[in-house]
């Protein structure tokens, strides 16, 4: 698969090159996020030139953007292997399809082969983390596929084989109201042990259910343990994201797939709006599906601060990964750009909320198989 892509960026989908001479001049003036989306999908032309304006005429924000008001809960689910497991190099996709079948074979009352048409899918625990969410007509017109309400945050990669007694977890970032469907996690994974993990189907058991307190601080408590089968629910607290630093190095620890104009983009093509643009559409459109609604800051300010910030590659690399998908009967490559970078620049303090939550959100496509996953650093030394 090529990863080259042409140079500019796509945010919400439309072309942010600069225009050519002689272009009209634009004039940007602040909608909010869900009239963009809605305005972008009915006029891409007009868009594309008020995104392509230049930007020492707009104005940057001069506080930090308000990030949304997402709930978010983190778990870890702590086994122990049975028998031995053949771990593929990228355990992402054997956990999703194992947790999809599982959690199917475990809620499913009607037994129909899809989920179309059935009169239960807005109650299901099922539908609700792996079919696609209700959303506005603009919304849904204007995307081909929507966030579902999870992240899967898998092992490490590599292939390894585990032995009999060996410890194996598996992670899940729970966003909005599917929090609260944690008992059928727990359910569907002891199901899921009992059919086994990787290609020779390697048996496990749950041993327990770990809850991160404070996001990203590593502090973790046991709310379910399998000797006692009680469920005992932690709060997350979501901490404030502090002052932006200068500029902060972002490491890149599962791949990053982001596409411009039909192409994926390789390490030669990252750039700021292409990252930056991606994870502010993803952060809205999770919070319009799961949270309170839409951002409250507008268009404007938001692009004024990605045009301020540099991207300096500094390891990047692509990788490429191919998976079988047993629903469409296929193998899919899903590649993607892993490695570190660093940002730098005014608009850094404008995003810095954004970037903070969006290390438990990740970033591009297929973040439900753990991919798009990055940590912020602080930076090395300063850029000369």
């Amino acid at each position: 698969m090529s990863t080259a892509a042409p140079r500019g960026a796509a945010i919400w989908g439309t072309d942010c090159r600069r225009p050519g001479a002689g272009a009209a001049s634009a004039t940007l003036r602040p909608v909010p996020i869900r009239a963009a989306l809605a305005y972008t999908a009915r006029h891409p032309r007009a868009v594309s030139s008020a995104f392509a304006m230049d930007p020492t005429t707009a104005s940057l924000p001069a506080n930090p953007l308000p990030a949304p008001a997402l709930r978010l809960t983190r778990l870890r689910f702590d086994c122990d292997a049975l028998e031995p497991i053949h771990l593929p190099a990228y355990s992402g996709s054997a956990w999703r399809g194992l947790i999809g079948r599982s959690l199917r074979h475990s809620v499913c009352v009607t037994r129909q082969p899809t989920c179309d048409g059935c009169l239960l899918r807005s109650q299901c625990a099922y539908s609700t983390f792996f079919e696609s969410p209700p959303a506005s007509p603009e919304t849904a017109a204007r995307y081909s596929a929507l966030p579902h309400p999870f992240v899967l945050e898998p092992g490490p990669p590599g292939r390894r084989t585990l032995e009999p007694g060996a410890p194996l977890s598996v992670g899940l970032t729970l966003i909005g109201p599917a929090g609260a469907l944690t008992p059928y996690l727990i359910h569907a994974l002891q199901r899921a042990g009992a059919r086994g993990l990787g290609r020779q189907g390697g048996r496990f058991r749950l041993v327990a259910v770990q809850q991160e307190t404070r996001l990203g601080s590593d502090q973790w408590q046991a709310i379910y343990r399998a000797e006692t089968a009680t469920l005992q629910p932690a709060a997350t607290q979501l901490p404030a994201p502090g002052a932006a630093p200068d500029q902060v190095r972002l490491a890149l620890h599962t791949p990053v797939r982001l596409k411009r104009q039909g192409r994926y983009l390789g390490p030669r093509d990252l750039d700021a709006r292409a990252l930056l643009g991606t994870l502010s559409t993803r952060i809205a459109l999770l919070a319009e599906l799961y949270g309170d609604g839409p951002p409250a800051f507008e268009r404007a300010p938001l692009h004024a601060a990605i045009d301020r910030i540099t991207l300096t590659p500094a390891q990047l690399h692509w990788v490429e990964w191919t998976r079988y998908s047993s629903r469409q009967g296929t193998r899919m490559q899903l590649g993607g750009v892993l490695g570190t970078l660093q940002l730098h620049g005014p608009g850094l303090t404008a995003l810095w909320p954004l970037l903070t939550l969006g290390q438990w959100l990740h970033v591009g496509k297929a973040t439900s198989f753990g991919l798009g996953g990055y940590r912020l650093q602080p930076a090395a030394s300063p850029d000369p």
